[in-house]
């Protein structure tokens, strides 16, 4: 029999089924994206459902028989504090977040897994950086959390160039690959879904692309772009404090860079207003 605490209705039951192994009221799964493999399992459909729209982009069911991290949510029971059941998310037993909202463990499942497939991942660095195709080149843009990347990027596609992440740059070689964001779950305030769609969702099929430029422009307000070429070695260590896995593994970033840096242009230089530095960027990038 169907234990009806964790179905919610005929529909979601046969998701389930078909997602991933339902087993004793347990749904379970494994996957991988980036040579980096991780298990799921819920003893709560919806939440498990919630874990499979927050998967990275690429991400597919692995058939392997080892993952490198396991991820568990679990139903926990009501507290003196709490007068509800919540849910639990542990990453290979060690407690992550606790809340009664599916949505709340969906966003700390997808922060903590984007950061472990990126930190793990054998075969490709990932640098926490906006990235944009123009001419058969990519335009990569180092920068933290906050350094206005994201916005650059969307400058840079609203002026013709191709959307390819304004998350992270994934190389391999001297290439970069898509890693496209997930939708917003709702627009931004005075935006359609159908504005999400076209900017974020490029016609057709885009390839990975070699690395022609690299920016360091963090955003400084007023600031006029007035951009420098700076050395191999500066542009280097400018890429090397925003990869994910450059304490993990050095070695193997340091190498990755190096063959970046050796054939691409890099600037330097603060930036004001978005707009103004994409035209000043496409303008002059051939």
């Amino acid at each position: 029999m169907e234990d009806t605490r964790l179905v919610t209705g005929e529909l979601e039951f046969r998701r389930a089924e078909s997602r991933g192994a339902l087993d004793c009221g347990v749904s379970r799964g494994r996957y991988s994206a980036f040579g980096v493999s991780w298990e799921m399992q819920s003893d709560d459909i919806p939440a498990y459902l919630a874990l499979l729209d927050r998967l990275p982009p690429g991400a597919a069911p692995s058939t392997g028989k080892t993952a490198a991290r396991k991820y568990t949510v679990r139903t926990a029971a009501a507290t003196m504090s709490e007068s509800d059941a919540s849910l639990l998310l542990l990453a290979d037993g060690r407690p992550i977040v606790r809340s009664s909202e599916a949505s709340d463990i969906a966003d700390a499942f997808e922060e903590d897994l984007k950061w472990f497939v990126a930190e793990r991942s054998p075969r490709r660095v990932f640098l926490r950086a906006g990235v944009v195709g123009w001419r058969d080149r990519a335009i990569v843009i180092p920068g933290c959390p906050g350094s206005g990347k994201s916005t650059l990027v969307r400058a840079l596609v609203a002026a013709g160039a191709t959307y390819f992440s304004d998350e992270y740059a994934v190389l391999e070689g001297n290439l970069v690959q898509p890693y496209p964001a997930r939708l917003p779950r709702r627009p931004a305030a005075g935006h359609s879904l159908s504005y999400w769609l076209d900017e974020f969702a490029p016609a057709g099929i885009v390839k990975p692309l070699p690395v022609g430029v690299v920016v360091l422009a963090p955003y400084q307000a007023g600031a006029v772009f007035k951009p420098k070429l700076i050395s191999r070695g500066k542009a280097l260590l400018g890429m090397f404090k925003h990869a994910v896995a450059a304490q993990r593994n050095p070695e193997q970033v340091l190498r990755a860079l190096e063959t970046v840096s050796r054939r691409c242009n890099a600037l330097e230089g603060v930036r004001g207003d978005a707009r103004a530095v994409s035209a000043y960027l496409l303008d002059r990038l051939v």
